[in-house]
């Protein structure tokens, strides 16, 4: 069954394919003119100094949550609290672009998240992170029904979906553990053209919103097993179903000063996210030495989505990475972190085919962390990458992404039990 969403407006997915200019302002992606825009699959937490890769990794102190799985690592009776912050520098190339559109930066905050590890048995997280970004401005010409002239016209994208989440995970046994997130996906992708031009009396600007919201399951585990005295082997899986979504579509049409149309229904439309499939495994020795490598397929094939010079593929991602941890000993001779050092890298085969041409990303990454304060730790990663081609009038990014994660831990209350 063919699923169509978010139809372009034909003026703007046909002047992006030609290739028109584009405009600085603020644009951190050309390519979220796609779809529901960019899908950013990256984890914000102590795995993004490796790559990305920790499928089959757990923390004592951090919330890694790669895999829903993972939060059952956690100490019992602490509450995390978790916070992501990322910066961006993009420099673009290719024909669409000159001097005054070459590069960009911008900030997000990408997650905000509190666990508690409640019993032996239960860990449960709540928490909510960006899932899509739209953000592009592009500019062109626009022909006008009765008119041969043709208008200036600018085309700006905006908004994005967020996934609301709540993760539970189970200890089951001392190897085995596994997890549930449940999500709501929900936001809006707006689109506007304004058309104004010197020979217009008014600027008309026309405005498509598309609203969704839908829930979503994630589904993983994770088993260890000890292979000498030095060194620990885990495996890590997850699975997420097909999930089918549904719009409302808004329309608002202003000439001048005077709203003709506001948020006006105009139909029901329908997109799908794909089923994705991951696989990840970890090396560690004595908690001082961590190889991790990851791979994770989503069927976008299945969904048959495609318009005019474009297409959604399956994508294939692979991540890879090491860390290296500095231990020391307390009072009483027990082994506590005092911080580590990553690398790693990644290949991104994209979800995105435009012009028969693969959108293809990858990068290179390190990262680092440790104690700020007793109860307070951080993790700072770097990532420089590239994604997408010049072939074809397209646009590659060359880009330097910083990552900021910050992570509070203390105790719940206990009622005047004690909890080592």
């Amino acid at each position: 069954m063919l699923m169509k969403f978010i139809k372009q407006p034909l003026f703007l997915l046909g002047s992006f394919v030609t290739g028109i200019p584009l405009m600085a302002q603020n644009m951190n992606s050309p390519y979220s003119v796609y779809g529901i825009g960019d899908i950013d699959s990256r984890p914000y937490n102590r795995t993004s100094g490796m790559g990305g890769a920790g499928l089959a990794l757990n923390s004592s102190y951090y919330m890694i949550d790669n895999n829903p799985a993972a939060i059952a690592g956690l100490y019992r009776s602490f509450i995390n609290v978790d916070a992501a912050f990322t910066g961006k520098i993009v420099k673009y190339s290719g024909t669409p672009i000159n001097a005054d559109n070459s590069d960009n930066k911008d900030f997000w905050i990408k997650k905000l998240s509190l666990a508690v590890k409640i019993n032996k048995f239960w860990a449960s997280s709540i928490g909510f992170g960006q899932f899509s970004n739209v953000n592009y401005v592009l500019s062109g010409s626009k022909a006008v029904n009765g008119s041969l002239t043709n208008y200036n016209a600018y085309y700006q994208g905006d908004g994005g979906l967020n996934e609301y989440y709540w993760t539970n995970a189970f200890q089951l046994g001392k190897r085995f553990t596994v997890g549930v997130r449940s999500s709501l996906i929900s936001g809006s992708v707006n689109q506007t053209e304004t058309v104004a031009d010197p020979d217009l009396s008014n600027v008309v600007s026309t405005k498509i919103q598309d609203y969704m919201t839908k829930g979503r399951f994630q589904f993983g585990s994770i088993y260890t097993q000890p292979l000498n005295k030095n060194w620990e082997l885990s495996f890590g899986g997850k699975y997420i179903p097909r999930v089918n979504m549904r719009s409302e579509r808004g329309l608002t049409v202003t000439a001048g000063s005077t709203t003709i149309l506001e948020d006006d229904f105009i139909k029901s439309d329908r997109f799908s996210l794909p089923e994705t499939y991951g696989g990840g495994i970890a090396l560690k020795k004595h908690n001082k030495i961590t190889y991790a490598l990851d791979y994770t397929y989503e069927d976008w094939s299945a969904l048959k989505i495609k318009e005019y010079g474009w297409q959604l593929v399956s994508s294939n991602r692979i991540a890879g990475g090491v860390e290296f941890s500095r231990q020391a000993a307390t009072w009483n001779k027990q082994s506590f972190e005092k911080g580590f050092f990553q690398f790693g890298g990644f290949f991104n085969n994209s979800y995105l085919q435009v012009r028969n041409q693969p959108i293809r990303e990858f990068g290179v990454t390190a990262g680092m962390g440790g104690f700020l304060s007793t109860n307070l730790f951080y993790t700072l990663s770097l990532e420089a990458g590239s994604r997408g081609t010049k072939t074809q009038n397209l646009i590659r990014e060359n880009y330097v992404q910083a990552t900021f994660t910050f992570s509070y831990r203390d105790f719940l209350q206990s009622k005047g039990r004690k909890y080592d």
